[in-house]
């Protein structure tokens, strides 16, 4: 027995039913010693512990935003002056709460005030009024608070600000027979016991002979948190998996390319406003990018002057960009495999960083991950893709709804979108369509070529439970440690 179990055995011998916090104050101990002392007593049977079931609460660091005022209690007073439209609304945890709240709704195109809203301002706000109480609270209190006001705390614990957690306090400890024993005893007297090995013992091996003390293995711990991938990291390896495990292999493509690929080989017009600076960042080094064949370049030159009626500039073209998105390795591969003559069809597909100059909101990011996907063969129809997309979708949980939709290098197109129902609006996940045959031909191919191109930060959204994408990159520790494992209900 070590002298620390020693001293506290004979304090709790001396005093009666004590609790553990005022043991170990008389003896000098933290929280954390006196406590896994007292488990050594008990599982040696030393003692008998008298333990009440209390909820602890941990308060996130996202939580000091919200001290002051919640984002929907700023909406709320915002819209007391006017509506707005909810793509104007940065904040669209804001705009959710709000709605379910009472205090907004959504009409005709705007977000407006309602009257249970209106005679909510300057009343106390509970949620809020909670964190502030469990903020400054001890254990006990907090408990009390969470199991008296359960809706409000409910709510904390759902937007990620406040973990509940089960726990129990020490109320009294009493000694066994067995403990009166062991401090009668010359082994609890001398203290021969050992319950660590040190450094001076294994040289001199002075723990010959002696007495090893037990471990408890059930004894609470301190809780750890272990190395994890970012979420994003997961969420992309999930979505490779499921292309790979339909069939399809994986390309790659430069970041840095140029505009006759991302662009002009798409069939997109040299004057089409996606290409200006707001939407495209271009490169001051190297400014320019090589083309390359020569008969390629002729016969995209000529697709644009036949399709858009105009000259075609080679020197736009050689521009160097971020690219846009991942449809410019789609164009290299099927111009890569233009002789493509297979029996089944050639299914590819890209999953990497795209840029543009987005204006930052809750679904739109300068930076952003892109998959785009295509299947060379013949005989392909519309159908092949719907089919292809609507698998892809099931297996990471979406019921998706595709509509026809216009984009500049297929013909028909059409849209895939979800509604999410945090934020109360229609999501795009993905534009598609049969490549244009002029853009085939072009890149020196005779297939079909079906295609797709998918955000998957979107994804996010629902994968992860989150109302912004801007949550992914707070680098905010306590979501890093404590989240959901990707794709749990």
């Amino acid at each position: 027995m070590e002298e620390r179990d020693l001293q506290l055995l004979r304090y709790v011998s001396t005093h009666g039913g004590v609790t553990l916090r005022d043991a170990g104050r008389a003896l000098g101990l933290s929280s954390r010693d006196a406590q896994s002392t007292l488990d050594r007593l008990e599982h040696d049977k030393l003692v008998t512990v008298e333990r009440r079931r209390v909820r602890t609460v941990r308060i996130m660091a996202e939580a000091n935003r919200y001290i002051d005022k919640f984002p929907e209690e700023e909406l709320r007073n915002s819209l007391l002056v006017k509506g707005r439209r909810p793509d104007d609304i940065r904040n669209s945890i804001a705009l959710g709460w709000a709605v379910k709240n009472g205090w907004a709704i959504v009409s005709e195109g705007l977000a407006k005030i309602t009257q249970a809203g209106r005679e909510s301002v300057g009343r106390p706000y509970k949620v809020r009024e909670l964190l502030i109480k469990l903020k400054d609270a001890q254990s006990d209190e907090q408990d009390r608070l969470v199991r008296s006001e359960a809706d409000a705390a409910e709510t904390l614990v759902k937007r990620k600000l406040i973990a509940v957690e089960e726990g129990s306090i020490v109320e009294g400890i009493a000694v066994t027979r067995e403990g009166e024993a062991a401090l009668g005893s010359k082994t609890a007297k001398d203290g021969h016991e050992i319950g660590q090995l040190s450094k001076e013992l294994l040289l001199s091996k002075g723990w010959k002979g002696m007495r090893f003390k037990s471990y408890n293995v059930n004894a609470p711990s301190e809780t750890v948190y272990p190395a994890r991938l970012h979420p994003m990291h997961q969420l992309l390896d999930k979505v490779r998996r499921i292309w790979l495990d339909m069939g399809f292999t994986e390309v790659e493509g430069p970041i840095i390319e140029s505009a006759f690929w991302n662009f002009d080989a798409l069939f997109s017009p040299q004057d089409h406003p996606t290409r200006e600076m707001q939407d495209t960042f271009y490169l001051a080094e190297p400014k320019s990018l090589d083309i390359g064949n020569r008969k390629l370049v002729a016969r995209v030159k000529a697709m644009h002057e036949n399709g858009w009626k105009g000259a075609w500039d080679e020197y736009m073209a050689r521009q160097a960009v971020l690219r846009t998105h991942a449809t410019s390795v789609s164009a290299r591969q099927i111009y890569r495999y233009a002789k493509y003559d297979g029996n089944d069809p050639l299914k590819l597909v890209s999953i990497g960083r795209v840029f543009r100059n987005e204006s930052i909101d809750y679904k739109h990011l300068a930076e952003l991950h892109h998959s785009d996907g295509i299947i060379i063969g013949k005989g392909l129809s519309l159908a092949n893709l719907i089919h292809t997309l609507k698998e892809f979708y099931a297996r990471l949980g979406f019921e998706v709804r595709m509509k026809p939709s216009y984009f500049p290098f297929v013909e028909p197109g059409m849209e895939v979108t979800y509604y999410n129902e945090k934020v109360g609006d229609w999501i795009e996940l993905c534009g598609s369509g049969v490549i244009r045959k002029e853009i085939t031909r072009a890149l020196g191919s005779r297939n079909t070529v079906l295609a797709w191109g998918a955000g998957l930060d979107r994804l996010a959204f629902n994968e992860l439970d989150i109302g912004s994408l801007t949550e992914l990159y707070r680098n905010d520790m306590d979501w890093l440690r404590t989240r959901k494992e990707l794709g749990a209900r």
